[in-house]
């Protein structure tokens, strides 16, 4: 994509996705439900020496995808800060907000309905299940109010990327 929008779909989708759920659901039930946010499970908010039990298979997935950023950019250091899931139920919502302290926030769509994938104030990018979605950390995004019995999982994560010295 243009202006530093990375887009891809992970190749092996199909094969992780119910292991990388199982992996989450290891996770104690840990809803937030207030004005900005509603989610069903996160684990954004537990301490980040917490087991992750999902963190290896995801690394391991997004590995080509992060490759793909470091060749666009001229060979940059990419670390990951920080990574989370989010799963959303019915009426279930992230308003507006933006990654302070990161260079590239990230979205791994593992269960997404149509049309509700990640929504930007000034234009349009339509995400699936299974891809993945890096953007300038800076850009105003929220996931929508998803409506219905559907369920939405994601796991995001953020990154800088530094030209090395």
């Amino acid at each position: 994509m243009n202006n530093y929008i990375y887009q891809t779909k992970i190749k092996n989708h199909s094969e992780i996705k119910t292991t990388l759920l199982n992996q989450i659901n290891l996770i104690p039930n840990n809803p937030i439900n207030d004005s900005k946010c509603k989610l069903f499970h996160t684990d954004w908010n537990l301490p980040v020496e917490m087991h992750r039990e999902y963190k290896f298979l995801f690394f391991e997935s997004v590995k080509d995808h992060l490759n793909k950023i470091t060749l666009d950019l001229s060979g940059v250091d990419i670390e990951i800060t920080n990574f989370w899931f989010q799963q959303y139920t019915d009426n279930g919502l992230h308003s507006w907000h933006t990654h302070a302290g990161s260079h590239f926030s990230n979205v791994y769509f593992l269960e997404c309905p149509d049309g509700y994938s990640t929504e930007f104030k000034n234009f349009k990018c339509v995400c699936e299940e299974g891809d993945i979605l890096s953007f300038p950390a800076f850009l105003p995004h929220r996931s929508p109010l998803l409506k219905g019995n559907d369920r939405k999982t994601i796991i995001a994560f953020n990154i800088i990327a530094n030209h090395p010295e």
